[in-house]
């Protein structure tokens, strides 16, 4: 996987953004709905993965 360079023109454009110059809304208002949900579950999906394979790694005490 190849990431772009980070240029100058990139950090301004970020930068206006969070000033408020420049606007970068969804086009729908339910995309945001959407983007929060799939965020959501994917967040929940992962550390639950995690809880699991942590409960797996527990081996039972031989006295």
């Amino acid at each position: 996987m190849r990431f772009r360079r980070l240029t100058p023109g990139y950090f301004r454009v970020l930068q206006m953004q969070i000033a408020g110059e420049l606007k970068a809304e969804p086009r729908s208002p339910l995309a945001g709905v959407v983007a929060t949900v799939l965020a959501v579950l994917g967040l929940g999906g992962s550390c639950y993965a995690v809880w699991k394979m942590a409960g797996q790694r527990r081996l039972p005490r031989n006295p």
